[in-house]
């Protein structure tokens, strides 16, 4: 009898420990030598075609003064996971946006996203369909504007069509 409680006790404090939470601790970064930084390099240009280039100098070219415009931002850093979720594990809903990113975001001058842009060129076909949608869909539950311009249209008429949706 006393064999089988001491048994129980143990099981119940493994139990009661497994359920124990530790409080977050930051990974340790290892130290990096001259071997590691030779591994990167600087790249050309944040653009990575004449489209994207031309655009962006319209864009910019026609902005109101108090807005900015920022290029290849990530979506991390314009949308967030709400806090507790009742049945989705944050992270899996973080790994939907975290290695995406949109072509340009207007901010205001506080740095208040106002409109998301996405140049879209020959990449865009059949096979991104579905990462196409998710942003689309993702930018319309969150309620900011994703205005998608094809590439070598009217980048003119284009630009005063998404500044149309910047707040007066």
């Amino acid at each position: 009898m006393l064999e089988t409680l001491l048994i129980i006790t143990i099981i119940a404090g493994l139990c009661a420990l497994s359920f124990w939470r530790k409080p977050f601790v930051s990974p340790k970064t290892m130290p990096a030598d001259k071997r590691i930084y030779a591994c990167f390099e600087r790249v050309d240009n944040l653009f990575v075609n004449r489209p994207e280039r031309e655009f962006f100098a319209v864009l910019k070219r026609n902005l109101p003064q108090d807005y900015h415009i920022h290029s290849k931002v990530r979506l991390e850093d314009i949308v967030r996971v709400r806090r507790n979720i009742e049945g989705r594990p944050q992270w899996h809903l973080r790994g939907r946006v975290k290695s995406r990113h949109v072509d340009y975001l207007i901010t205001n001058k506080d740095g208040v996203p106002k409109v998301a842009v996405e140049l879209d060129g020959s990449s865009h076909n059949k096979n991104t369909i579905n990462a196409d949608t998710f942003k689309d869909d993702l930018f319309k539950a969150v309620g900011l504007p994703l205005i998608r311009v094809a590439a070598r249209s009217n980048y003119t008429t284009a630009s005063h069509r998404i500044l149309e949706k910047l707040e007066p």
